[in-house]
C-alpha cells in the first residue's frame, strides 16, 4: 500500500482547496487535475508531482481542457471521508487548520484558484464554491497558519471569495514564490 509523500499530499491539499477533486471509482478515490490547455505546464507539474499514482500522461480533453487522473487509492479515499463527508460535495472540513500548513498546500490552492487586482497589491482566493461558513473556517486557518491580517469574504457578484488586503502581499509572496511554478507567476500580487 502505497502512502502520498509529504510534497504528494501538500499539492494534494492544495489541489482539493482549489480546482482538484477526488472521485469516488468503485471502492476507492482517484484525483483528478483538469485545467485550460493554456495552463499544460501547471498541469504537467502536477502530474510529475504524483509520480506512482499515475500510469498515463496527461491528455487534452476537450476543446481546450487538459487533464490527468491517478489510479484508485486507498489513501486518496480517506481525503475524499474528509472533503466530501455526504459523498459528493466538496466542504471545508473543520480540521482545515490542521492540514493547511505548508507553504506549497497555499501555493497550489492559489496557482489553482487565486487571481491578483489589476490595481493593486491585493488578491483573492475563488472560494465562491465554498459556503460562507467554510469560507470562514479557511480564513482563519489562513490566519493563524500563515499570519494574514484582516482577510475577508469579498462579494463580486457571483458569490463571496477571500480577499488579502494589500498590506499581505509581501509575506505571501515571500511564502509561496518558492513553490509557484515560472508559467503560473503571473497570478503574484504586483511588486511594490
Amino acid at each position: 500500500m502505497k502512502l502520498l509523500s509529504s510534497k504528494q499530499e501538500e499539492v494534494l491539499i492544495g489541489s482539493i482547496l482549489g480546482d482538484g477533486y477526488l472521485e469516488l471509482n468503485g471502492n476507492n478515490c482517484r484525483f483528478q487535475s483538469q485545467h485550460s490547455f493554456k495552463q499544460k505546464k501547471y498541469v504537467d507539474w502536477k502530474w510529475s508531482i504524483f509520480n506512482g499514482f499515475v500510469k498515463s500522461k496527461p491528455r487534452q480533453v476537450g476543446k481546450g481542457d487538459y487533464r490527468f487522473r491517478t489510479i484508485n487509492s486507498h489513501v486518496l479515499t480517506a481525503y475524499h471521508a474528509v472533503f466530501y463527508p455526504d459523498g459528493k460535495t466538496k466542504i471545508i472540513p473543520k480540521m482545515i487548520a490542521n492540514l493547511l500548513v505548508h507553504p506549497l498546500a497555499l501555493a497550489t490552492f492559489y496557482m489553482d484558484d487565486g487571481k491578483r487586482r489589476p490595481d493593486c497589491r491585493g488578491f483573492f482566493l475563488d472560494t465562491l464554491a465554498f459556503t460562507m461558513e467554510d469560507q470562514k473556517l479557511l480564513i482563519n486557518a489562513l490566519e493563524r497558519n500563515f499570519g494574514f491580517k484582516n482577510l475577508r469574504l469579498h462579494w463580486n457578484g457571483d458569490g463571496y471569495h477571500i480577499y488579502f488586503p494589500a498590506k499581505n502581499a509581501n509575506l505571501f509572496i515571500n511564502q509561496v514564490k518558492p513553490y509557484i511554478i515560472s508559467s503560473m507567476r503571473y497570478k503574484l500580487p504586483l511588486a511594490p
